[in-house]
């Protein structure tokens, strides 16, 4: 079996059974403004983070009161860089590839890192409540983003030392999402990700996971989620994006094409083996600190 087939297929056989046994996304409706009417909207409260610890955010949002969190997981002073990674989607629990990425011993790593958690991440019900509509999936990118910037903001008051923003699959259009209407950090590093999300939902093999009503009305999707405008407004040079070859939900030459010319640093996986490749990505986020 060529590489091709096989991380292909694992993908396409992951998202298959997915399919049969969970709920579908944006089954109860994808009447929404778009994202940046979210994020706009989105009125946080986001605590000093003072020590390493979970802080759980309430935020209002135009699809009501959402709660998320902001993970301080080690914090060795203002002299450190700091990353801030994001979670996959239905990523529960949400710490799982972190974990991974930065392992236990996270003494090892010279650097602040900071874990956001989404909205609808904290339990299985919460997601398939969360993905049942497109106005709630897209206040929960806006709360993901805002939350991104609060840290920020909090850390340029003590720190000039560098901000890397980084994330996997969902993780990685919320740090393109930033770049694209914030861009306060210094570097991003989307990994397993573009900037056509609508792409993603509409065209790959994860359109399985999607309603019915929600394919069938393309144009609606396509405006709420696809950011390549946002993105090439602003200057690229800070984002090191990587993608995998052979994804069959973040199909490679759409997503690369995305990123209008940017340099894209390639693996040779699939979207299932290339976000389990953890010192791959560990290598890709640390180059940049």
């Amino acid at each position: 079996m060529d590489n091709w087939n096989k991380h292909t297929l694992i993908d396409t056989v992951s998202v298959s059974l997915g399919s049969l046994f969970f709920k579908k996304y944006f089954r109860d409706g994808i009447d929404s403004v778009g994202i940046e009417e979210h994020l706009e909207a989105v009125n946080i409260d986001v605590p000093q983070l003072m020590s390493e610890q979970e802080y759980p955010i309430l935020s209002e949002t135009l699809a009501g009161e959402l709660e998320s969190a902001i993970n301080l997981v080690q914090w060795k002073g203002p002299e450190y860089p700091t990353v801030i990674y994001h979670h996959g989607a239905s990523e529960i629990p949400y710490n799982y590839g972190f974990k991974n990425i930065f392992p236990v011993d996270k003494q090892l790593f010279e650097v602040n890192l900071i874990l956001i958690r989404a909205p609808f991440h904290n339990n299985r019900k919460s997601f398939m409540y969360g993905m049942a509509t497109t106005e709630r999936w897209l206040a929960m990118l806006a709360v993901s983003v805002r939350a991104i910037e609060q840290v920020i903001i909090q850390l340029r008051k003590k720190t000039s030392s560098s901000i890397v923003v980084s994330g996997t699959s969902l993780g990685g259009f919320i740090s393109n999402l930033h770049h694209s209407y914030f861009n306060s950090a210094d570097r991003y590093a989307p990994l397993l990700a573009g900037t056509a999300m609508h792409e993603a939902y509409l065209n790959s093999v994860y359109s399985k996971s999607m309603a019915k009503s929600a394919l069938q009305q393309p144009d609606k999707i396509k405006r709420q989620f696809d950011f390549r405008q946002a993105f090439s407004a602003q200057d690229n040079h800070n984002v090191f994006p990587l993608l995998s070859a052979y994804d069959a939900i973040i199909r490679f030459d759409v997503q690369k094409a995305s990123y209008g010319g940017l340099d894209v640093s390639v693996i040779e996986k699939g979207h299932t083996t290339g976000a389990l490749a953890y010192h791959i990505l560990r290598e890709h986020i640390l180059e940049l600190v």
